[in-house]
């Protein structure tokens, strides 16, 4: 509740009690003059002894008020209750206003404030003792998350004019406030100080002015700039004197230096550093913030070194630290940043030490102190991110050359480019590595070094190191190099004599990876080499190879045409049955893709004639083929093979699903049943394809059990599609079987509740 409102609120009650019996002896004066000095518990003391002589109203609500002052809530709330429950009138609306006041505002009880406020606000009550009411019971409501109403109540309050308009205003920026909108909270508040009597208006703005600031940090960053701002002007208007009473010098301090103004957070500070000169680490910590922003760094370290000297404890201490060696760091006394890092650094966070290592290491190696510089590169280059290790690498390499100590640099250097090589300075780390291999005779570590080290000397040797060092990498499977590899010769080297070789293995990487853009982009690239007299063209073998991955890659974009474009003179030779295996198995599935099904069938024919591990491949092509082309005993024996043969899960369920859906449509439903628990119990939902057949033999399977009369297992392997898949071709028919067999079975409810599911996930297959 604002402070301003308490003592309003004393005074409502000074009129509401007027006249009361035995109003004003000599012992209840010298009770309220007590009070009035703020000798609180003696004041207590003294109404407690007018009222052991007997009821007195004036008393009662004294003594409440004492009883407050002290943090005795309850009891001045039992005083408030018997009041209320006693008196009549306006008397009775203020005990109840107090009542309410302490239960909303201290003892956490809004609902039970509620109907006090209500009863005052509609009951027998001077206007002005109504209108504080509401002003509390608008802050109530929207204490209860009743924002409308609270609102509505507050805005019947702003209509008028004065103190009690103003405090409205202000409750309805509070509103505001909590909903994040800072603009316009800063209009109602800005109406509220126009509108508020002169003497009240630092008093408002004062609690304004903490609303602002609590509700500030929950801002996002784009928003606290202008709720700063905003709130630098409240602080302004409530002036140092009201916020010294109420402890908001410090934020104000806050304020301003958020908003931009350093001048005024230091007025701000140097007024709290006046009213309570007593250090503390928070505040100690921010002057050091603020002279920095002010450029004087002198003062910075001066409030930093205090909080480290007489704080050392405490939370604030680490940012100290952090911004005292920060400085040291900037005034470049390597010397004096070395001393102070000695003494501080054990209280920096690992964040705030990544920070700074790199200045440590400056220091040290600008002052020679070789002790200081190997423990800062040691440390950098086990904790800090690849760029800042790598470089502490290198400079730990330099320092141990200069201490003579050549077989630890090569050491430290091939480790450094090895551990981070992509980082910008693992180029120098590896040559300078193979120079001291080289020194040392160590021939295979110079090539080592040297592999790491392609980022300089002859563009011509260096490229083909490149080359070399892929195919090594892909002869040892380390794909991952390789491509590493490729990459960096085709950006560096991209009219390079190997460029067509390299975007071929590029090209086949990619492929492999399923990047099939950027595997037809490079195998186009290495295709379209061909000219003798530029960088060398592709072998006949690599050239037919390229031309199918490409070829499958357009495939695979859902771009057939170009697909079919590009193998009609590879597959139109002579030879083309002299194909590898996968591309032959490719072909056929690619032709029966386009319906060219006595191509897909001779493709598969071939591929089954080579036997081996090829044979159960080709007979699932070839039983597809057949199928297609009404083939149905053809089929049936291919897609019998091909289960009996294939030693891949994947392609055993899709023969399986095939055989099971030709026995289905024979009549043969016993088989069909067969096959089809075959599919599911081989096929991997783990992986797309594995999934699709997955959902096809269940729901085949599905209805194969409804064939044969076995409903629950029918039902069971709809509700299994309905539970485990979503797919909009698969899943409503399941939907639909699902239900019809429950309202068959007579469970309507079951029935209802599954329909109300479909019409959710598929409603426009469930309005069909």
């Amino acid at each position: 509740m604002l402070k301003g409102m308490k003592r309003f609120l004393l005074s409502f009650l000074m009129m509401a009690c007027a006249g009361v019996a035995g109003a004003a002896d000599g012992t209840l004066a010298f009770a309220d003059g007590l009070a009035r000095r703020g000798m609180v518990r003696q004041a207590a003391q003294e109404y407690e002894a007018i009222l052991k002589k007997g009821p007195n109203d004036e008393a009662s609500f004294a003594l409440a008020g004492c009883y407050e002052k002290l943090g005795w809530d309850e009891k001045a709330r039992e005083i408030y209750r018997e009041l209320a429950g006693r008196l009549t009138g306006n008397r009775q609306a203020a005990a109840r206003l107090r009542l309410a006041v302490s239960l909303l505002y201290k003892g956490d009880k809004p609902e039970e404030a509620l109907t006090l406020l209500q009863a005052v606000s509609t009951g027998a009550a001077t206007e002005e003792t109504r209108q504080v009411a509401q002003l509390n019971l608008g802050r109530c409501l929207a204490r209860l998350g009743r924002a409308d109403e609270a609102e509505k109540v507050l805005s019947q309050v702003a209509g008028g004019t004065g103190l009690y308009a103003a405090q409205a205003k202000a409750a309805q920026a509070e509103l505001l406030l909590n909903q994040g909108k800072t603009t316009e909270a800063w209009s109602y508040y800005r109406l509220a100080l126009a509108e508020a009597p002169k003497e009240e208006r630092a008093s408002l703005a004062a609690d304004a002015f903490g609303r602002m600031m609590a509700a500030t940090g929950a801002l996002d960053a784009a928003k606290q700039e202008e709720a700063y701002a905003q709130a630098a002007r409240l602080a302004q208007v409530a002036g140092k004197e009201v916020l010294g009473r109420s402890g908001l010098l410090p934020q104000a301090a806050y304020a301003a230096y958020r908003a931009k103004r350093p001048d005024e957070a230091k007025a701000w500070l140097d007024a709290e550093k006046a009213l309570r000169p007593s250090a503390k680490p928070d505040r100690l910590l921010f002057e050091g913030t603020l002279a920095e922003s002010l450029g004087d760094d002198t003062g910075a370290l001066t409030a930093y070194e205090r909080v480290l000297s007489e704080f050392p404890n405490t939370p604030e201490a680490p940012q100290a630290a952090q911004a005292m060696l920060t400085l040291r760091a900037r005034a470049g006394v390597p010397a004096d940043f070395l001393k102070a890092w000695a003494r501080v650094s054990g209280k920096l966070s690992q964040e705030a030490r990544l920070a700074l290592e790199p200045s440590r290491l400056d220091a040290a190696t600008r002052a020679k102190d070789l002790t200081q510089a190997r423990a800062s590169a040691t440390w950098l280059m086990e904790n800090a991110p690849a760029e800042q290790a790598a470089d502490a690498g290198y400079r730990l390499g330099l320092m141990e050359q200069q201490t003579g100590d050549l077989a630890q640099a090569g050491e430290t250097w091939l480790r450094t480019a090895e551990r981070w090589p992509s980082a910008p300075m693992a180029g120098y780390a590896a040559y300078a590595a193979a120079y001291v291999f080289a020194q040392t005779k160590q021939p295979e570590r110079v090539e080592r070094a040297l592999g790491l080290a392609l980022g300089s000397g002859d563009a011509t040797v260096a490229a083909e190191a490149l080359l070399f060092r892929a195919r090594t990498a892909l002869s040892e499977g380390d794909t991952t190099a390789a491509a590493a590899t490729l990459d960096e010769y085709l950006s560096r080297f991209p009219t390079g004599q190997g460029v067509a070789e390299a975007a071929y293995w590029r090209g086949i990487l990619f492929f492999n990876a399923q990047d099939f853009q950027a595997a037809e982009r490079l195998l186009a690239q290495a295709l379209a080499i061909s000219d003798e007299q530029g960088p060398k063209p592709l072998d006949h073998a690599r050239r037919t190879d390229a031309a199918m991955r490409r070829a499958q890659s357009l495939h695979a974009l859902g771009r057939e045409d170009e697909a079919a474009a590009l193998l009609q003179p590879i597959v139109a030779l002579k030879d083309a049955q002299g194909l590898a295996p996968e591309y032959l198995a490719w072909l056929a599935a690619f032709r029966a893709e386009r319906k060219e099904w006595p191509e897909a069938e001779a493709a598969a024919r071939a591929l089954v004639a080579r036997g081996g591990a090829n044979r159960a491949w080709g007979n699932l092509r070839l039983a597809q083929a057949a199928e297609a082309q009404g083939q149905q005993a053809t089929a049936i024996a291919a897609y019998e093979s091909a289960l009996n043969d294939s030693a891949n899960a994947l392609h055993a369920a899709e023969a399986a699903v095939g055989l099971g859906r030709l026995r289905a449509k024979a009549g043969e439903q016993d088989a069909a049943r067969g096959a089809f628990e075959t599919a599911v119990g081989k096929a991997d939902v783990n992986t797309p394809e594995g999934l699709a057949i997955a959902m096809e033999a269940h729901a085949r399977l599905a209805a194969t059990y409804a064939a044969l009369g076995q409903k629950d297992k029918a039902l069971r392997e709809n509700f299994f599609l309905i539970t485990c898949f979503d797919d909009r071709e698969v899943v409503p028919p399941a939907f639909r079987a699902a239900i019809a067999e429950l309202e068959a079975q007579g469970r309507t409810e079951e029935a209802q509740t599954l329909r109300a599911e479909f019409a959710q996930r598929y409603p426009d297959a469930a309005k069909e």
